[in-house]
């Protein structure tokens, strides 16, 4: 069975759900949940916190040589690749993973308004970000009403 992911309807969670099981992965703010492949199925790992990253600093792996081009198959991000998007009571994002292009892509809406009661429903806008994980690693947390997504390029290191 081919592994996927999701968020929890409050945002407050991603879950990767595997061979029958949901495995839940708090979105917090002084932690990322990395996101990324494993022998072309998705994987899900809780990142070191700010501290220990800064210790166990490698270089040469973050964002800063990242461009929005770069980053993205689909949607628009800032010039370092960073996708930010709020969290409000009108609005909704998920996330899901296609095995076939390798790729994770986050849906969403800010302002839901199905119209039920109203004539003239007002039309959502939805928004599609989609990433490439045969080539980076995206970072996920949530810090106060906004997901935000940092893409880290994998690094292949050469053992020998």
């Amino acid at each position: 069975m081919v592994n996927s992911i999701t968020l929890s309807t409050d945002m407050n969670t991603l879950y990767l759900i595997d061979s029958g099981r949901a495995i839940p992965f708090a979105l917090q703010k002084e932690k990322m949940i990395l996101v990324g492949l494993l022998k072309g199925q998705i994987a899900v790992a809780t990142s070191l916190s700010a501290d220990e990253m800064a210790d166990a600093s490698t270089g040469g792996t973050g964002t800063s040589e990242l461009s929005a081009a770069d980053t993205l198959l689909r949607g628009e991000a800032s010039k370092s690749g960073t996708v930010k998007v709020e969290v409000t009571p009108k609005g909704q994002w998920t996330v899901v993973f296609n095995r076939m292009f390798q790729s994770m892509a986050l849906i969403g809406a800010v302002e839901i308004n199905p119209g039920l009661v109203s004539e003239d429903p007002d039309p959502f806008r939805p928004k599609v970000f989609v990433f490439n994980l045969e080539e980076f690693v995206i970072g996920i947390n949530r810090v106060d009403n906004a997901l935000i997504f940092t893409p880290f390029r994998r690094v292949v290191k050469n053992v020998g």
